[in-house]
């Protein structure tokens, strides 16, 4: 087994789950550090509503709301994922 000081490296500590369940800073950090691309994300989810969109797949759209109402709570102050799905879904005022 390797045994790693995490007081050498702040970010280790994001790894070593033993560590992180006994330090309350460490969990901290664990819990604030973003491993996610949330445009990517978003862009995969408006693109998998759009399929379903397409396909009439009602059940498939429900879930890409579910999980667009999900990252829009998760991160807030960002552009909101709902809104342009809702986009998609009203139609255009001429």
């Amino acid at each position: 087994m390797i045994t790693i000081d995490s007081n050498s490296n702040p970010l280790i500590s994001l790894y070593d789950a033993d560590f992180a369940r006994r330090s309350p800073l460490a969990a901290k950090a664990r819990a604030a550090t973003l491993v996610v691309d949330v445009d990517r994300v978003a862009r995969q989810l408006l693109d998998e509503f759009r399929a379903a969109w397409s396909r009439g797949d009602e059940s498939r759209m429900a879930e890409v709301i579910v999980d667009a109402i999900e990252l829009d709570d998760a991160h807030r102050g960002g552009p909101r994922l709902m809104d342009e799905i809702r986009g998609i879904s009203t139609p255009a005022v001429a």
